[in-house]
């Protein structure tokens, strides 16, 4: 190994290290399977691997990494049916409240119970700030059948919720957004998106998520090792 294929090894062990915790918690959100997600994840960090020459120089290339999650994920979870996952076996955070971990589980709970079609579509469009227009793209739907799925889980969680009082249903700020972003970087933020109960919940749930992935130490050497042994397999 050459000294400069050395330097990339370590940048790209740096960012596995850094990002691999994250992007699970990432998946998760979307299936609701540690198990899944962690094999998809691994697979997207494979990839990553493998082209980490072109993808080191984005700007957010954990960006790049969880759109190749998103895209292997959909594959083996488009055609499931509501209420095939069950939620993530994860320890409880030590910082949580038992409130607070009532919440997140409730609505973890709530997630595995929509179907994957309005899951997904709702977790990347109002909690990662994508676009009608990628969703579609990247899982190759309608715009208008994104806009109806999202308003479908939408209005699920917050009957779930007891969110009545909030009255976007009726003029929703979050169905119209902005262009898709450039390669490798995640949809922008969309006005008032901070204040919307729903991605509230979504985003304490996911908060809390990560929390208790990094709960486990281990889990990164694992992680680690896992992707070693899948590299060794390749060709």
């Amino acid at each position: 190994m050459s000294a400069e294929q050395a330097l990339e090894q370590r940048d790209f062990e740096d960012f596995f290290a850094c990002a691999y915790e994250r992007v699970l918690a990432q998946v998760i959100m979307l299936c609701g399977s540690r198990e899944d997600a962690e094999d998809v994840t691994q697979e997207a960090f494979l990839e990553a691997y493998r082209a980490w020459d072109r993808i080191a120089g984005y700007d957010l290339p954990e960006a790049w990494v969880y759109r190749v999650s998103v895209q292997r994920l959909w594959k083996t979870h488009r055609r499931r049916r509501t209420g095939q996952d069950r939620l993530p076996d994860l320890p409880v955070p030590v910082q949580a409240g038992p409130e607070q971990s009532a919440e997140a589980r409730e609505v973890l709970r709530l997630l595995a119970g929509l179907p994957p079609r309005q899951r997904v579509t709702m977790v990347l469009f109002c909690l990662h700030g994508w676009s009608q227009s990628e969703i579609a793209k990247t899982l190759r739907m309608t715009r208008g059948g994104v806009a109806a799925n999202v308003s479908k889980a939408r209005r699920t969680l917050k009957e779930a919720l007891d969110m009545a009082g909030d009255d976007t249903s009726r003029h929703d700020p979050f169905m119209s957004g902005p262009a898709p972003a450039g390669p490798g970087r995640p949809g922008v933020g969309r006005t008032g998106l901070g204040s919307d109960p729903v991605v509230m919940a979504l985003r304490n749930a996911q908060a809390w998520l990560r929390a208790a992935v990094e709960a486990d130490p281990e889990r990164v050497g694992r992680a680690r090792a896992a992707l070693a042994r899948r590299l060794e397999k390749r060709p």
